[in-house]
């Protein structure tokens, strides 16, 4: 699976710092932070930055919160992801906006003909 430059790098990182003997207390925090980046990009912390964030209601309209399972099968397929990823997966689940959505689509095609 073709990962993004950044992510190579911080995975580059965490191997070479593993491997090092008689790290430093700058290695072990340069250690932290790399697996803290590479931790960030999971789906399950992304669904607890998006259920906690305050306008998570807003973007659901009057849709439920999903659970994990479904929110996590609505993502993109790919090894790490982004809050903007997140945010647009919860965005999917806003039935009242996507059916506003499908029918101004088929009212301009109607309108075209």
């Amino acid at each position: 699976m073709k990962v993004s430059k950044s992510i190579s790098k911080v995975q580059n990182t965490i191997t070479v710092l593993t491997a090092k003997d008689g790290k430093t207390s700058f290695d072990f925090v340069r250690l932290a932070n790399a697996t803290q980046k590479l931790d960030d990009k999971s789906a399950s912390k992304l669904y607890k930055i998006v259920t906690n964030h305050e306008l998570a209601s807003d973007i659901l309209g009057k849709s439920t919160m999903p659970s994990f399972k479904a929110f996590a099968a609505q993502l993109p397929k790919k090894q790490f992801f982004s809050t903007y990823d997140a945010f647009m997966t919860l965005r999917k689940f806003n039935k009242v906006a996507t059916t506003k959505a499908k029918v101004a689509k088929q009212n301009k095609v109607v309108a075209a003909k």
